[in-house]
């Protein structure tokens, strides 16, 4: 039964959940981008099986299939509007019989992270855009059981252009699940620089994000989110349908035990990894991607804050990951 629920939550998420990390991150440029009626329905479906390791500590195998789904979806665009649909799905699917070593409970068979949202940005007569993201959505061993594994994040932003290709850009940001000043708003400012089609960077707080194009070939992206979020790639392509890729990441995810005594601890997931991959645009919008790579520094632990890493922790040994990725923009 508890096979057939996980099944049945997938297929329906899969099929109608209206951002996998890369992809909120380039959703999230192109939201800032000044352009306006060039969105296109996306879709992208991750999966990364990792090699079975260690639980430290407990002498125990511990084994992940993470699953990712990204769909975007526009709604209505004009020349001074547009209106989006979005959908995050991401699955931790584990195997294993380690227990979380504080409170002695079985570790989660399954970790999910369900979002829906929707975006609306618009520009004004005097160039200025605006706009405003909402997302909603469970992240939890049993998602959607009760408010306590509820999720919702807000954003709010304003660009202001400053010359013919850069521009000031404000932010205003909620979130109950981030990894600090949790359920506190937080302002933001960067400035979006960009001197050719080449280079584009944008500096601030909370994030910066730098991509270039040193030749046509050749693509080097870094983005850094506060606290401990990063992701840098390197990519060549060698034919017009084909690239190779390397890159590094460092990441973490946050779920709501359902069973939790405290309400406010949260059961958090860090990992780094290198990885590296083959992009292959098989047809006009549709491409495959197959890599891999090795993931080290991983470790669960259950609590408020990052500060109280050693709570309930349990470290998973360093080891190997392999990655599909099929996507779609029509």
């Amino acid at each position: 039964m508890v096979e057939m629920s996980r099944v049945a939550i997938s297929v329906v998420i899969l099929l109608f959940s209206l951002p996998a990390a890369a992809s909120a991150q380039l959703d999230l440029i192109r939201f800032l981008a000044p352009g306006f009626g060039k969105a296109k329905p996306v879709f992208q479906y991750q999966v990364s099986p990792y090699s079975n390791e260690e639980a430290e500590g407990q002498n125990r195998g511990f084994e992940v299939t993470q699953h990712n789904a990204f769909l975007s979806l526009p709604v209505l665009q004009d020349f001074a509007n547009e209106w989006t649909l979005l959908g995050n799905f991401r699955l931790q699917d584990i195997h294993t019989s380690a227990i979380l070593p504080d409170t002695r409970e079985p570790f989660p068979e399954s970790l999910w992270d369900i979002r829906l949202g929707t975006q609306y940005r618009r520009k004004f007569t005097n160039g200025w855009i605006g706009g405003g993201m909402l997302s909603v959505g469970s992240a939890s061993d049993k998602p959607f059981r009760s408010e306590a594994e509820l999720t919702a994040q807000t954003n709010l932003f304003a660009r202001i252009p400053h010359g013919e290709r850069n521009a000031w850009l404000l932010f205003l940001n909620y979130s109950r699940y981030r990894e600090f000043l949790n359920d506190v708003p937080i302002p933001g400012i960067a400035y979006w620089y960009e001197p050719s089609s080449n280079l584009r960077l944008i500096l601030g707080i909370p994030f910066a994000s730098v991509e270039w194009k040193p030749t046509e070939e050749l693509s080097l992206e870094l983005s850094y989110f506060m606290i401990r979020t990063v992701r840098a790639q390197v990519s060549y392509r060698f034919l017009s349908f084909l690239r190779a890729y390397a890159g590094y990441d460092w990441r973490n995810d946050y779920f709501f035990r359902y069973d939790r005594q405290d309400k406010d601890r949260r059961l958090a997931y860090y990992e780094k990894r290198f990885s590296a991959g083959l992009r292959w645009d098989f047809s006009r919008g549709w491409f495959l991607d197959l890599g891999g790579g090795y993931a080290f520094d991983r470790f669960y632990f259950e609590a408020e804050r990052y500060d109280d890493r050693d709570e309930n922790r349990l470290n998973i040994a360093n080891g190997f990951f392999g990655s599909l990725r099929l996507g779609a923009a029509f």
